[in-house]
């Protein structure tokens, strides 16, 4: 799907940054796939240019963890978790339940705690949080972020 001529010309030339530069896959984009997002990232081959995992998107796409975990090792930049549905309630859709019904860690269905438990024997950080919950944004912040921390960090706890 990406030639080597199409990454250069899309993402090659942008990455010069003193930055990282991370992509994701998701179920309702044009990548949608673990395989097409190694290809991008590998063929644009760029020190700073990698993939940026979401639990959320994994779960969704029904790619197994240990997939995930045999991501080249210099391509994997970034992990973001959160919980949620394994599969959406009658009448939501992937967007609506994406931007508005997700969970910290451990408050949804997903396997958490596995998922983390086979990334971290290849991957050291940084880890993220994503749980866009739309019942969660009138939150005050501070009890956001205490949630967002306890939530998460147990799932680091052996």
């Amino acid at each position: 799907m990406f030639t080597k001529l199409s990454v250069n010309k899309s993402l090659k030339n942008r990455l010069f940054l003193p930055a990282r530069i991370t992509v994701g896959f998701m179920p309702f984009s044009r990548i949608e796939t673990l395989p097409e997002m190694i290809e991008l990232a590998t063929g644009a081959a760029q020190p700073n240019g990698g993939i940026c995992v979401d639990l959320w998107h994994v779960v969704k796409l029904g790619i197994p963890y240990e997939a995930v975990a045999a991501i080249p090792k210099p391509y994997l930049m970034s992990i973001e978790l959160n919980d949620g549905y394994l599969k959406a309630p009658p009448g939501m859709d992937l967007v609506t339940e994406t931007t508005c019904h997700r969970f910290f860690c451990g408050e949804g269905e997903f396997d958490v705690r596995g998922f983390v438990d086979t990334l971290r024997k290849v991957y050291p950080g940084p880890w993220g949080i994503e749980a866009l919950n739309k019942a969660q944004r009138a939150w005050p912040l501070e009890e956001l972020t205490t949630r967002a921390f306890a939530t998460t960090r147990g799932m680091f706890r052996d």
